[in-house]
């Protein structure tokens, strides 16, 4: 099995069929998927158009090796129209798909196996969409999921900055044997959920506010927070007040504040 750009394939048709699932796909989307390798995910998101109208699916793959055995492959998919092949980076390709006008206007999805090194620079891609997908299902390394969806008492930065504009769920944890070649740890898959955008706080703000809040995680809330200006410029009095008016005590940590009171409190301070 060759392997090139960090990927792992998922060799399981269970866990296979049970991610295509996760996709919920519907009459009128769109499914892109990142780095379909052989196609072995392919097959079964294929299945999952069928009897659905105006339903198709984009692969990007970087791997220009492959791509003469994913048209082999899906040689039907493609000939009436429901599939169609992008070589290139997914980093770069993405935005590009998003601003197409038939996928502008109507629901997207995305799904994928995404190699770690790759990872966080996917959610800023994404995350820098005007026109974000509705849902997304990626298979990422399992301490990466986890902290993906962590919350209260486990927040982080890379938590705090997805659920921005998504809500996430883990879905289920793959064992490394279940892929070849067997990548060294477990990997997990977990589902996004995109939110409407947010009524006052603009991302440049957001981003800002939570790297000041996770800069020294060992610190509390209060040290962290004030080198932010909009924090800093308040007595400790009021400091203290804002915090406990979300129940946030002056001992706490980053990782202690609910992803809602993070939003809540850079409302708050952005407004002001």
């Amino acid at each position: 099995m060759r392997q090139k750009f960090g990927q792992h394939f998922l060799k399981s048709s269970e866990k296979l069929k049970l991610i295509s699932e996760a996709i919920q796909i519907q009459a009128g989307d769109t499914v892109i998927e990142i780095g379909p390798g052989h196609g072995e995910l392919t097959n079964f998101i294929i299945a999952e158009l069928e009897g659905l109208k105006n339903t198709k699916l984009i692969l990007i793959e970087r791997d220009i090796l492959l791509i003469p055995e994913l048209r082999r492959k899906f040689s039907t998919a493609l000939s009436i129209g429901r599939l169609e092949i992008i070589e290139g980076d997914a980093l770069f390709e993405l935005p590009k798909l998003a601003e197409r006008e038939n996928i502008k206007n109507l629901s997207y999805k995305l799904v994928g196996n995404i190699p770690y090194y790759i990872t966080g620079s996917l959610f800023r891609v994404i995350e820098g969409l005007k026109n974000k997908p509705s849902l997304a299902v990626f298979t990422l390394q399992k301490e990466v999921a986890i902290r993906v969806t962590a919350d209260s008492p486990k927040m982080n930065l890379l938590s705090a900055s997805v659920k921005y504009f998504a809500n996430s769920e883990l879905l289920m944890i793959l064992s490394k044997d279940l892929f070849s070649p067997p990548p060294e740890v477990d990997s997990a898959v977990i589902r996004l959920v995109t939110l409407p955008e947010p009524d006052v706080t603009p991302p440049e703000f957001y981003y800002t506010f939570i790297k000041a809040l996770f800069k020294q995680p060992r610190k509390t809330l209060l040290n962290n927070l004030k080198e932010l200006p909009e924090f800093g410029a308040l007595s400790h009095d009021e400091q203290e007040k804002l915090l406990s008016g979300f129940g946030v005590l002056e001992s706490s940590r980053p990782q202690d504040m609910h992803i809602s009171a993070i939003k809540q409190l850079a409302n708050v301070l952005y407004t002001k």
